[in-house]
């Protein structure tokens, strides 16, 4: 008998057939039929009634269940309670992480950095955008995580966070993989003429603002449609929908299967590092300062 059995037990328990507790572990029923079997054999004893509408338990099985519970719950407390044993002399970190704002950057430095921190600990965590906020994942910052990976510049920063630079991401532009300019390895100013593209709106970023003036100045017939704020999933499938190039960064050229993004020839750049609230609290300022410390040093 062994744990996987168990737990087997019980999803068959809740299921009432052995074909749907399969499609539960992406399994044949015959094998969960094999398995029930085995326990059966094992413990000697009649866990299942079989009948052409599924299975149900047996009086023995009803004795069982409770039990099969309790151990499994046991087992469950066990491993949270070596975990945390495992990292009960360590400060945790929550890092958040998304399509949009990967913690890739951060995490590549990481691992050169543990080693040097070791009072710390790195947990990411899924970022859920706010959609009551204009900077959705941003105001997420010192609630569900207490650092993020993200662009910067001064209207960001006038939003109430702090940055920590690590690099600076370089524009290009993201179009479907048929339409023409994707077959280009750079794209110029001048290959835009008569193009529609998809940015966001004035106000947001400092350097997208830049990059407008830049676009419309030197090529004038480039039309313009502003998304409803920051960038979300919708806006990269809208670009393919609408087949019309768009305005990316970086970190987002695998985001869509269906649009290939190509280096934009601009020296406007967007800076990117770590972020946080301004005022993040003092476990996480302890984990800034040391940081900046460290990584200095290298």
């Amino acid at each position: 008998m062994d744990f996987d059995q168990l737990q087997t037990f019980l999803r068959v328990t809740q299921f009432g057939s052995f074909t749907k507790a399969g499609e539960q572990s992406f399994v044949s029923g015959t094998a969960i039929m094999k398995q029930m079997n085995r326990l059966e054999s094992e413990l000697n004893l009649k866990l299942f009634i079989r009948t052409p509408n599924g299975v149900k338990l047996t009086p023995q099985g009803e004795t069982f269940k409770p039990y099969v519970i309790q151990l499994l719950n046991m087992l469950n407390t066990a491993i949270e309670e070596t975990r945390r044993a495992r990292f009960e002399d360590k400060q945790i970190i929550r890092l958040g992480t998304s399509l949009l704002h990967p913690a890739d950057p951060f995490m590549s430095l990481w691992k050169n950095l543990a080693s040097k921190m070791p009072k710390f600990q790195i947990r990411l965590v899924q970022l859920a955008e706010d959609l009551n906020s204009d900077n959705r994942e941003y105001a997420m910052l010192g609630h569900s995580s207490d650092l993020m990976v993200g662009t910067f510049d001064n209207t960001t920063l006038k939003q109430s966070f702090s940055a920590i630079k690590l690099g600076v991401y370089h524009f290009g532009i993201a179009v479907r993989s048929d339409h023409p300019l994707a077959q280009l390895e750079e794209i110029n100013f001048s290959d835009l003429v008569n193009q529609t593209i998809l940015m966001v709106p004035r106000g947001i970023s400092e350097k997208n603002d830049l990059l407008r003036d830049e676009l419309l100045t030197t090529t004038p017939s480039i039309t313009t449609i502003d998304t409803t704020g920051r960038y979300d999933i919708n806006t990269f499938n809208q670009a393919v929908e609408e087949n019309v190039a768009m305005i990316s960064l970086t970190p987002w050229s695998s985001i869509h299967p269906n649009l290939v993004t190509v280096p934009l020839k601009t020296e406007i750049t967007v800076s990117y590092g770590l972020l946080s609230a301004k005022f993040p609290g003092n476990r996480t300022a302890s984990f800034l300062q040391e940081f900046v410390r460290t990584n200095n040093k290298e």
